[in-house]
């Protein structure tokens, strides 16, 4: 077994027990830190499928997304641009100018499966047309992420809205975010990578973990409008696998 499937268990060993002690908060304080390696782990199958994929570009990019979020994050949450105003919570561990490293690997994560997502979707078009799609997606991981991250004070927006109160700014900022990224990306020469499925696979587990803790916290509107969306991208998905 490869070292890639060891890590990939680890990671699925890992999700598993999260989707039981958070969804049913039996998460003691003194083991939060599962969560930020939750998110280094996924944020991790999203580096490795850049690597193979781009080689040495990849490693490029997957330190350019890494120290780049981490800065729009910073801008986002000193100025209030980009997502709207919010605060980071102490519950991520060590930070970078008051943003918590882990959320480096949680763009990771998002962007490494969007992209991967995208190219089972529209693998021919242009890369204009799959950032597009990939940023797309990146929107609808976040449509469950944000109101479960409000509710589990990850990080706190300031204002209402009427999407639990996240300002819609957000959204637009996660597309443009995720577009860039994604454009450029698509735009460099690319190799068949093994780890394509199983990136593309990270997105569903992401979506169904946060779709699952917003059930739980009767985040229904979150919890209904996921679904519809998923279901539908999951069974094009494997029609298309």
């Amino acid at each position: 077994m490869k070292w890639d499937d060891r890590f990939y268990r680890l990671f699925l060993i890992w999700y598993g027990c999260g989707i039981v002690l958070v969804g049913f908060r039996l998460l003691p304080p003194w083991l939060e830190w599962a969560n930020v390696v939750f998110l280094m782990l996924a944020g991790m199958i999203g580096a490795q499928f850049f690597v193979e994929r781009y080689g040495r570009s990849g490693v490029v990019a997957v330190v350019a997304t890494f120290i780049g979020t981490i800065a729009v994050e910073y801008v986002g949450a000193t100025y209030g641009w980009i997502f709207g105003s919010y605060d980071y919570t102490n519950q991520f561990g060590m930070t970078v100018f008051g943003v918590p490293m882990a959320i480096g690997f949680a763009w990771l994560a998002v962007i490494g499966s969007t992209h991967a997502l995208a190219l089972h979707f529209v693998a021919r078009a242009r890369p204009l047309f799959l950032a597009i799609v990939g940023a797309a997606f990146a929107v609808v991981l976040d449509l469950a992420i944000d109101p479960v991250a409000h509710v589990k004070r990850y990080w706190l927006w300031e204002g209402t809205s009427i999407y639990y109160n996240i300002p819609l700014q957000n959204f637009v900022g996660w597309f443009v975010v995720a577009f860039v990224i994604h454009f450029i990306l698509f735009a460099l020469s690319a190799r068949e990578a093994r780890s394509e499925k199983r990136a593309a696979t990270l997105f569903f587990l992401l979506e169904g973990m946060f779709l699952f803790l917003a059930f739980m916290e009767k985040l229904y509107v979150a919890f209904f409008l996921g679904l519809l969306i998923s279901s539908f991208m999951f069974w094009k998905w494997r029609r298309a696998v």
